[in-house]
């Protein structure tokens, strides 16, 4: 209730006001993943000023500073002006808590100094996951196991991870998690290229939709020694079929897996041979048909029986 009193103290008007808040007009949204119980620590560049809806018309040579506020009073967020035709950025600066927890904040952009109306609101997500580092070989498959633990009633879950093809989880489809008990996920990791990068998993209850738990897997890989590189040129959608040989390099026969890091351009005849010892084997390759002219790079890997590299072909395609 708002009272508007003359000189006198006197009451000349009673206002009732009504106040609804209403949701934010979110303009873009963002989405990180980190390691639980850490800080993120990220700088993002603002548009030109300019570019912004309901952006103020300056005079030539004016450009007015962005300013912008955060909905959390514990997260640090901040911008400096550079200096003209120089580009602001963003710094924020957000404590994670335990997995799996998703922090939800907006950041409003203003471009007046008494912040009257937003020109932009952004919606961020921080998703908190648990860490796991991995360090393995291209082509190679390693393995690791996760101690899942029950709550306190026994639900229904399921594990779903961003890679699919790179990331293998057993037991692979729903599955019953005890209360209060302990139970083993087996993971299966066979990394296509070399490099850093993650990889998410996520326990889900399929019953009630609930994420239960979350892990970040960073995974460090390196590239596997090559022992024969070939060279082969392709006409721009032509395929073709090529043999290879191996030699067992053993007394003993043995069984051997391949695999390759370029499934899209590259087909086996058989995905799997046995051989005798120190006898030659020939390797039918189908090449897929090249969507634009230039040279890709195909490892081709022999993995033995329990799935550890014993070599990888480089075939070197030139398409023309």
């Amino acid at each position: 209730q708002v009272c508007f009193q003359g000189s006198r103290g006197k009451p000349l008007a009673l206002l009732r006001v009504q106040v609804e808040p209403q949701p934010h007009v979110v303009d873009q949204t963002f989405r990180f993943y980190q390691p639980e119980l850490t800080f993120l620590k990220k700088t993002i560049r603002l548009p030109p000023w300019h570019t912004l809806p309901g952006a103020p018309v300056g005079m030539p040579g004016e450009e007015p500073q962005l300013f912008v506020r955060c909905s959390d009073p514990n997260i640090i967020c901040e911008t400096k002006n550079m200096g003209p035709g120089e580009p602001q950025d963003i710094f924020l600066k957000v404590a994670g808590g335990p997995s799996p927890q998703i922090k939800k904040f907006f950041v409003a952009i203003y471009t007046d100094a008494w912040l009257a109306v937003p020109t932009q609101i952004w919606q961020f997500y921080l998703h908190s996951l648990q860490r796991l580092d991995l360090s393995g070989t291209a082509g190679q498959l390693a393995r690791l196991s996760l101690l899942l633990r029950g709550t306190a009633a026994p639900r229904r879950v399921q594990a779903f991870t961003s890679h699919p093809h790179e990331l293998q989880v057993d037991p692979a489809g729903a599955f019953l998690l005890p209360a209060n008990a302990a139970q083993e996920l087996s993971l299966g990791v066979r990394p296509r290229r070399a490099g850093t990068r993650f990889i998410y998993l996520n326990l889900v209850d399929v019953e009630s939709h609930q994420l239960v738990s979350s892990w970040l897997l960073c995974l460090s890989c390196r590239q596997p020694l090559l022992s024969k590189v070939f060279e082969i040129s392709l006409p721009v959608g032509g395929s073709c079929h090529k043999r290879i040989t191996y030699t067992n390099p053993y007394p003993s026969p043995r069984l051997y897996f391949l695999g390759t890091n370029r499934p899209d351009l590259l087909r086996f005849r058989e995905d799997s041979f046995q051989v005798a010892g120190g006898e030659v084997y020939s390797i039918g390759l189908r090449f897929a048909p090249g969507r634009a002219p230039g040279q890709e790079e195909i490892l081709i890997h022999i993995n033995d029986h329990e799935d550890k590299n014993e070599e990888t072909f480089c075939v070197r395609v030139l398409y023309h």
